[in-house]
Formats: structure tokens, C-alpha cells, sequence
């Protein structure tokens, strides 16, 4: 049986300020630093093999948060990065609705197949998570594996599990910052989704 942790990076900068981060990245606020620290009190009592993560700085830097005191290798895998938004990253929404009107309207229509500006689909970000994910299951077989990614990623995940992509609310519905999910894998690669978007150990603190 494969084990899947997965969670979500702490809260960033462009977090707060409502800013589309993409593959670029921001620091993590003090309430992500806080979430991080309350999730490796969470689990620390799991037996961990290996922590994989998206080699953006917020997700590595909260890796390295949630790592805490364990003998743990971090992994960096490009293919848990977040959905490319190309020319709309460091922009909110009403900044890109102003400037790229025609370019958002098409996105909106058909967010599945239309490519952000030099960036990517929602389908070929899919593709791409769902290629990483195949060869962490394949090279970390019978394991216990942490995964530390994104809103996004974590979203695509979550598609693979079920087998279906639904790009409805995209955005509004991702995870939890700092929350945990869990599947599990069988020798059959069946996938059992077990928990989902847990925010528990953040309940009782300002973060929840």
C-alpha cells in the first residue's frame, strides 16, 4: 500500500493581497509560517519515507517548515509546480479583467482547452500533474510519501482520483492553505481517497 499525504503551502504574500502566483512566487506571511510549524506538529507521529515537493519557493520553503526535526530527504519534482498563468502572474483578477479583457472572456469560456498568455491550459496542466504523479506512484511504490504543492496541483490530484476534470469554480475551490489530504494506493494502483482538505490542527487558531 502506497501512503499519500498531501498538502497545500502556507499562506504567501500574494496570498493576502488576492494576486494570481502561478509559477511565480512570493514569501510566506507570518500566518503561513504558523500553519506550516501547526502542521509538523500534526504529523509528527507519521512515519514519513520522503517528502516530495513542488520546487517553488513557497511550497519548498514550507516542505522545510513541516519537515521540522525528522531525517527526512525533500525531493523536488518540476511537475507539482502550479498552473502557468504566463503574462497573468503578480496580477489580480480586476487588473487582468482591465487589461486582457478579449484574452480572460476566451479563458472563461473554455478554461479546459484555452491556454493563459505564454502559460498553460487547465488540460495541459492536468496532463502535466498527472505525469508526475503516475511516476511518484511508480518510483515510491509500497512508501509513505508527503506531497507539498498547491491550490492547483492539488486540484488536478484530486481530478485523478476521481477521473474526471471539472474546471467549474477553479479557483474558488482549492484547498485549504497548510491543510492535509490523504489516499491511498493499492497493489492494483486503485486510488482511495481517505480525507480531504483536513484543517483540524488549525481549528482553535486564527489560521482556521
Amino acid at each position: 500500500m502506497t501512503k499519500i499525504y498531501i498538502t497545500r503551502h502556507g499562506e504567501t504574500v500574494w496570498n493576502r493581497e488576492c494576486k494570481y502566483q502561478g509559477h511565480k512566487d512570493s514569501d510566506l506571511t507570518e500566518k503561513g509560517i504558523i500553519g506550516a510549524e501547526l502542521l509538523s506538529e500534526r504529523i509528527e507521529e507519521i512515519d514519513i519515507d520522503y517528502i516530495i515537493s513542488s520546487p517553488l519557493g513557497r511550497a519548498y520553503k514550507t516542505a522545510e517548515i513541516v519537515r521540522g526535526n525528522k531525517d527526512i530527504e525533500i525531493i523536488k519534482h518540476e511537475g507539482l509546480k502550479e498552473l502557468n498563468l504566463g503574462e497573468f502572474e503578480g496580477m489580480k483578477y480586476e487588473e487582468i479583467k482591465r487589461e486582457y479583457p478579449a484574452i480572460l472572456e476566451k479563458i472563461e469560456a473554455d478554461p479546459l482547452n484555452q491556454r493563459y498568455p505564454n502559460g498553460e491550459s487547465l488540460r495541459e496542466f492536468y496532463g502535466r500533474v498527472e505525469k508526475a504523479l503516475n511516476e511518484i506512484l511508480e518510483k515510491y511504490k509500497n512508501k509513505t510519501i508527503l506531497i507539498v504543492a498547491h491550490g492547483g496541483t492539488i486540484k488536478c490530484i484530486e481530478a485523478f482520483v476521481k477521473k474526471s476534470i471539472r474546471v467549474e469554480n477553479w479557483i474558488e475551490t482549492v484547498v485549504y492553505n497548510c491543510s492535509l489530504s490523504y489516499i491511498e494506493v493499492d497493489e492494483n494502483n486503485e486510488v482511495r481517497k481517505v480525507s480531504f482538505n483536513d484543517i483540524s490542527h488549525l481549528k482553535g487558531t486564527a489560521l482556521a
